[in-house]
């Protein structure tokens, strides 16, 4: 990979895993669960294309922990909606299956992550129209199940969805001028809403979107 290309793929490493960390910030706003849904597919895109070519993907994998701590505040938000949802419908069966700290999923072993979160997430698509009024999208649960299967792939396990395979067909400018793209035509537009409202989370998104090198 060129260098050039290298950098920018690194920042947009650097932003997936900013938000992802500050997901509690902005993910009541639809249009931005849309666009991050969009990052991540293209980013993966980018690891499978690099596989293909023979280059290392190593380095760029998430930490496990690191990773682990996005999901648990993913889930701490999800699984609170839908176990607000279960309690106003008197629905103490879906309660008792959807409530889930943010403590219990760091608990989790990591056979058991998977599969607990993949419930999670059926549960949620399942009552995905409900939830709508609760600040869930669809975005939201897509970002979680592709979290939960970068995991799987971290820990060593086989990845359940490969959402990517049209795009790892592409070559890795392609994906890499579409992801630029999106930040600046997209992305970059929507965030400018929290220059004023939350300037220190709008600083590290800046600060994340800086190329080095």
């Amino acid at each position: 990979m060129e260098a050039n290309t290298l950098n920018r793929y690194q920042m947009a490493l650097s932003t997936q895993n900013y938000l992802d960390t500050h997901n509690g910030t902005w993910s009541a706003i639809p249009i931005i669960n849309t666009f991050k849904a969009s990052l991540d597919e293209l980013i993966q895109g980018m690891k499978e294309q690099l596989k293909r070519v023979g280059e290392s993907t190593k380095g760029y994998t998430e930490d496990k922990n690191v990773l682990k701590e996005q999901i648990s505040n993913k889930v701490a938000v999800l699984s609170g909606a839908l176990s607000a949802y279960a309690m106003v419908s008197d629905d103490h069966d879906l309660h008792q299956n959807a409530y889930l700290t943010k403590s219990d999923v760091l608990k989790l072993r990591d056979t058991e992550l998977p599969e607990r979160l993949s419930h999670l997430a059926d549960l949620l698509t399942e009552h995905l129209t409900a939830l709508v009024d609760y600040g869930v999208t669809e975005a939201q649960v897509t970002d979680l199940t592709s979290s939960v299967d970068d995991y799987r792939e971290t820990v060593g396990l086989p990845r359940l969805k490969m959402t990517a395979t049209n795009l790892a067909k592409r070559s890795i400018n392609e994906l890499m001028d579409d992801i630029s793209g999106l930040f600046t035509e997209k992305m970059d537009k929507v965030m400018l809403q929290f220059q004023w409202s939350n300037p220190s989370f709008y600083a590290g998104y800046k600060s994340a979107r800086t190329i080095v090198g």
